[in-house]
């Protein structure tokens, strides 16, 4: 075994220990994390086999960037591995003919794709420009469940995006970028980080899962900074580790770990899907959620 392949099998270790962990915790919560396994199993094994460009930012651009407020890259703009895509979507809809309430669907899906009605490189690119006009009308022409192709699409760029954060993050001004939304590729984020005895706040960005510093009392989707207004809840049983920030003014909310209440490495999708009691709680109170793990609320599939 080389070193890839023993790095690899650390990280998928790591992962199945904590959604074991999570699961004998929460029964209730076992399916939706047996679905994450299979997701991000097959996510990382492709992600080795990516091929991306090599950016050189020029630094004149870098600092008109900076002072503009500008991410380092347009997602839509980046040149994507197709291939690598491709086959990761297709994996993907191996896996989620497995799954009886969207079954059909993946059959529709694959044969589109087989019958030349559905062409994953125009796909790719849509989901990369967040066109959800164009996964609307493909959806509805191929009588797919709302969010699913989406879901697909995007869940087989996100290596991709990974792979191209890694290139990238050395230009991040981590010192002056207190913005809601991420340095790297411009997208929100999906869940915080408290991190240290300080408990810095981080920001977990949902498409490229780079990681960047935020101010503690601050919305991170409307930037409302009146502390009246934003707060926070957990419940006694789980304790502080996993808490939910709420925004009274736009009236979303983001679920945060505490990495000082607990001794588990943050992987974003295991603790987010390990804390769907959390969102059932913030939606009872009437907040919404910006963005969910793997991009989409696995209550719709």
């Amino acid at each position: 075994m080389n070193k890839d392949d023993e790095r690899f099998q650390a990280v998928l270790d790591k992962m199945n220990e904590r959604i074991d962990a999570i699961s004998e915790e929460r029964p209730s919560h076992k399916e939706a994390l047996g679905f994450v396994r299979d997701v991000l199993t097959e996510k990382l094994k492709a992600k080795p086999r990516i091929q991306v460009d090599t950016i050189h930012m020029d630094e004149e651009l870098l600092k008109v960037k900076k002072k503009e407020g500008f991410s380092l890259v347009n997602k839509q703009d980046l040149k994507l591995d197709i291939s690598s895509a491709s086959a990761l979507f297709k994996r993907l809809c191996e896996r989620m003919k497995q799954r009886e309430r969207i079954s059909e669907d993946v059959d529709r899906i694959t044969k589109a794709i087989e019958a030349d009605e559905l062409d994953l490189k125009e796909l790719f690119q849509k989901a990369a420009a967040e066109d959800r006009e164009y996964m609307a009308d493909v959806s509805g022409r191929l009588k797919l469940q709302e969010g699913l192709l989406f879901f697909l699409a995007e869940n087989s760029l996100q290596p991709i995006f990974e792979t191209y954060a890694e290139k990238l993050k050395d230009y991040v001004d981590m010192e002056h970028w207190w913005r809601s939304y991420c340095p790297i590729c411009g997208s929100k984020p999906v869940m915080a980080e408290l991190i240290g005895r300080e408990r810095k706040k981080f920001l977990i960005c949902s498409c490229c899962g780079y990681e960047w510093r935020f101010m503690r009392t601050k919305c991170p989707f409307c930037e409302n900074d009146e502390r009246r207004k934003f707060k926070y809840f957990f419940t006694e049983k789980e304790g502080r580790a996993y808490r939910v920030e709420t925004c009274q003014k736009c009236k979303k909310y983001i679920k945060t770990v505490d990495t000082e209440e607990t001794d588990e490495e943050v992987i974003p999708a295991v603790e987010d899907i390990g804390t769907l009691y959390l969102d059932a709680i913030a939606r009872e109170e009437g907040y919404t959620r910006e963005v969910y793990a793997l991009g989409l609320n696995l209550a719709d599939i």
